[in-house]
């Protein structure tokens, strides 16, 4: 286990440097051209786009309403404090609908409501180490990083300290430093340290990812996750998270998602155990040797997706679309897998996004 602690001072320091995007969490400005040249010219991308419009002329209306502290991680889905977390949620994805609009179209109106929105969660909401309560942040993150640049010197500094400090009572929590908690850990970490140029958290963060690889994956794919849940939903909850990672890493040019512990385990391969799943080639049925108490007390609370059941090969199709940043056969498949209406090559916003960091 990586023993790296930080302490957290904080940073009123008022900058006057001109600020570009973070780059690698959304887009780098070298890329943004391709984003909006895309939307002009290809239907998908547009309708796409056209969804994150919606949104975010809905936002335009609204207040921001943060709750203190999210809730969800060990919490059934009738816990009062649950259900307040995911209505509250609902401005996360404003604030990153207002974020891409923004860029986009450069509407200063979307820009200054999403600064609200980021501002209002940071003033009040405060982290509890939690990696499964803290995951639920990554639409805000990714929003900050399109939009800090357009934060006063000050009110940057705020939200600066508010992340960074996140990140250390995040990354210094001693809870399950495996599975998909230490993926959603170091995901929401690396994204962080990335969106704050922070050299020091990201070193962690890379070392953390080599010691994930080699202590939560088998060398055939499988997430120990898989093997103790007995659930793909629960092999996916465990890569989808190091996939958004593995993005950004491959824009700050380090290829982690061929990286091969000396176990022989690697994201790709991990990509890879689902594949046949997500086509039909092979079948399981979830939850049905699970060692996990919670999944029983949740099945048995009326949660049918923790009971025993054929796995819907639909849940797939986010977790390829997000491997698509760094592997376009992935792309491919994330449109052979996607359920609802037929598409061409982009299933949802995020396919779009990876096809411009590939072509872009």
């Amino acid at each position: 286990m990586i023993a790296r602690f930080f302490r957290f001072f904080v940073c009123v320091c008022v900058s006057s440097l001109s600020y570009a995007w973070a780059g690698p969490v959304s887009l780098d400005t070298k890329q943004v051209p391709s984003l909006r040249e895309l939307i002009k010219q290809d239907h998908e991308a547009s309708s796409q786009y056209d969804k994150l419009f919606r949104i975010a002329n809905q936002a335009l209306n609204d207040i921001p309403e943060p709750v203190l502290q999210l809730v969800s991680e060990g919490k059934l889905e009738s816990n009062p404090d649950k259900i307040k977390t995911n209505v509250a949620l609902v401005d996360v994805r404003r604030a990153y609908a207002l974020a891409w609009v923004w860029l986009v179209n450069r509407d200063e109106k979307y820009a200054g409501k999403g600064i609200e929105y980021i501002q209002a969660w940071a003033q009040t909401n405060r982290p509890d180490g939690d990696p499964i309560n803290e995951t639920k942040l990554e639409p805000l993150v990714v929003a900050y990083d399109i939009l800090r640049p357009k934060f006063t010197p000050q009110r940057r500094a705020v939200v600066d300290n508010w992340l960074r400090n996140r990140a250390i009572v995040l990354w210094n929590d001693p809870r399950h430093r495996t599975e998909n908690w230490q993926s959603h850990r170091l995901k929401m970490v690396g994204l962080i340290a990335t969106v704050l140029d922070d050299d020091e958290l990201w070193n962690v963060v890379k070392d953390g990812f080599k010691e994930q690889m080699d202590r939560s994956f088998l060398s055939d794919g499988q997430s120990t996750d898989f093997t103790l849940r007995d659930a793909m939903h629960y092999q996916l909850y465990s890569v989808l998270p190091l996939l958004t990672l593995a993005c950004v890493a491959q824009q700050r040019n380090h290829d982690w998602y061929n990286y091969q512990a000396a176990s022989g385990a690697s994201l790709k391969r991990a990509v890879g155990f689902i594949e046949p799943y997500a086509l039909g080639e092979k079948e399981h049925v979830e939850f049905a040797h699970s060692k996990a108490k919670f999944d029983k007390t949740r099945a048995e609370a009326g949660e049918k997706e923790y009971v025993p059941h054929a796995w819907d090969t639909c849940e797939a199709g986010p977790t390829f679309s997000e491997a698509g940043c760094v592997d376009a056969n992935a792309a491919k498949l994330a449109v052979r897998v996607w359920c609802g209406a037929p598409h061409r090559r982009f299933v949802d916003w995020e396919s779009v996004l990876n096809y411009v960091r590939r072509e872009g």
